[in-house]
């Protein structure tokens, strides 16, 4: 009888362990574009180079975990291509210590905690976990388009992330009521997630 249970329990946890299917991010293939603007108008963007993750997926396609990594160093710049004394100005900027200290902190993560489907729309999902930038942790929510077909997951989503929340303070109207509008930096900026994972 012992046997017996004992038996039992090891094919529940070999069951339990082969549940989920693991799926390796292709950085090369998978993108992060961010958006930044000034409480004016003004606005820039640019991208950062995906570094690794991976993705656990059930038997029903459902994500139940991951986590990806991105790589701070490679943070770019679009839209003053044209005035490159700018551009390495502002890309300076950013990776300095006033926004994301890339020296100290090369790497910003995030972990994905749950994911949950929308009944009413087909691929649309929930997506809840923690994101890692300049050595804080916090909590973030957003909705995505995910799929996985034929061994590969893709997915999508628009993130707004206010970065205060992540001791990210420099040119916040909010914390610095002092500033003239002209240089208020908006506290929320936009992340464009294009993720694509294989088995």
């Amino acid at each position: 009888m012992l046997k017996s249970i004992f038996a039992t329990m090891i094919l529940l946890v070999a069951t339990s362990v082969h549940a989920a299917d693991v799926y390796k991010i292709d950085a090369k293939e998978s993108s992060v574009s961010w958006k930044g603007a000034k409480k004016m108008g003004s606005s820039h963007n640019g991208g950062i180079s995906v570094k690794e993750g991976q993705v656990q997926v059930d038997k029903k396609g459902l994500i139940t975990s991951g986590n990806i990594a991105i790589d701070m160093a490679t943070i770019t710049n679009e839209d003053l291509k044209g005035s490159p004394e700018f551009q390495k100005k502002l890309l300076g900027h950013l990776s300095n210590e006033d926004f994301f200290n890339v020296t100290k902190f090369p790497t910003s993560t995030f972990k994905i905690t749950s994911v949950a489907s929308n009944p009413k729309a087909k691929d649309e999902v929930t997506v809840k976990g923690e994101l890692t930038m300049i050595g804080q942790t916090k909590p973030i929510e957003f909705p995505a388009k995910v799929t996985v077909a034929n061994g590969v997951m893709t997915g999508e989503a628009l993130v707004k992330v206010d970065r205060t929340k992540w001791g990210l303070k420099y040119g916040s109207g909010n914390i610095f009521k002092e500033l003239a509008a002209d240089k208020i930096i908006a506290d929320e900026f936009e992340l464009n997630l294009k993720l694509v994972a294989k088995k």
